[in-house]
């Protein structure tokens, strides 16, 4: 018995010895390096510019892309931080001004080389971080169906109006970028103290708080909205998904709020230059038009829109969001707002 478990051993040893040395010596084993990059699902998606940029840079680069998905930049940005050496982030994409203190708290990133003379103007401020770069941008508004809407709103106070009751899809701003961004840009055009006191009143008109601007925009689309807060690149989208489509964001006399995306690439990167010239593909012009087209946001480089619909999409007041709270002061902000949405 002995001698046949002796055996035995020998031979399973023998063919794990060979297995070994066979997928060793196999040419078509993939040993490329792999360019691991942190992104929104909005980015890495079919529906985004991720699949383009993969396929794209995978042509020249020798490597394998690899996206890892979060549903929103606070997570993900956790994520990276917590991340094993070995599964360490080259290049994360998908956070905004208001991230920048939670991305620099705990992590330290690379300066990216860019080339800031080819930058549109209305960017070319928040060049001041060599360690963050912009990549796209968006003015944000309200959006409506003109043909259910007998008079557009031009302000905030005439979203007031009682026949706009429950019929306002917003987003959660404990979850969502746009949401957020709605609350935030109250504060700064009317003072906290208002704007908690605007909130209150319009919380009448509110149909549903979704926990993304997927969930607020899906109401809006199916008409169990009439209004909803997103981009003015929305009405893009819409026409193109519908040549029929009557939606329209509202240009506000209060101005509006501007989101802009970074990426960086963290130090702890494992490929650091392929992360690099990924960086440098998605801020080709190439590369930036893709990102336009698929995010439906305006592209940071210059030339990029002429020929498109981007080009003539209707000039917005922005408002100069100057004063970022920083991270306690957001938690602050948002349990404010939690309390209020708990005594409703």
């Amino acid at each position: 018995m002995k001698h046949f478990l002796f055996f035995a051993v020998l031979v399973f040893a023998g063919l794990f010895v060979a297995l070994f040395i066979r997928q060793s010596q196999n040419p078509d084993r993939d040993s490329r390096p792999v360019l691991r990059v942190y992104a929104p699902s909005s980015f890495a998606r079919q529906w985004g510019p991720g699949p383009w940029l993969k396929e794209k840079f995978e042509t020249t680069c020798e490597c394998k892309v690899e996206y890892h998905e979060s549903s929103d930049s606070i997570s993900m940005l956790q994520r990276v931080k917590s991340e094993p050496k070995n599964r360490a982030a080259d290049i994360v994409l998908g956070f905004d001004q208001y991230d920048l203190e939670l991305a620099q708290n705990g992590l330290e990133w690379r300066n990216v080389k860019v080339d800031s003379q080819q930058f549109d103007e209305a960017v070319r401020p928040l060049l001041s971080r060599p360690s963050f770069v912009p990549y796209d941008w968006g003015i944000l508004a309200f959006l409506a169906h003109k043909n259910e809407v007998k008079d557009l709103p031009r302000d905030l106070q005439d979203m007031l109006s009682r026949e706009y009751i429950s019929s306002i899809a917003l987003q959660d701003p404990r979850t969502s970028t746009p949401g957020l961004q709605f609350l935030l840009w109250l504060i700064q055009v009317k003072g906290e103290e208002a704007a908690f006191d605007y909130l209150q009143r319009l919380l009448p008109q509110v149909k549903a708080w979704g926990a993304n601007w997927s969930m607020a925009y899906g109401l809006f689309q199916k008409d169990q909205a009439k209004f909803t807060f997103s981009y003015v690149t929305s009405p893009i989208a819409s026409v193109n998904e519908d040549p029929h489509s009557d939606v329209v964001a509202l240009p506000f006399e209060e101005g509006h709020p501007v989101q802009y995306e970074f990426l960086g690439v963290p130090s702890t990167c494992q490929n650091c230059d392929l992360a690099e010239r990924f960086a440098t593909l998605i801020l080709s012009k190439e590369g930036q038009r893709v990102v336009m087209e698929k995010n439906y946001m305006f592209p940071i480089m210059k030339s990029v829109t002429e020929g498109t619909p981007y080009a003539t999409v209707p000039k917005f007041k922005t408002v100069d969001m100057a004063v970022i709270p920083n991270q306690a002061e957001r938690e602050r902000i948002l349990k404010k707002w939690s309390q209020m949405r708990r005594a409703e």
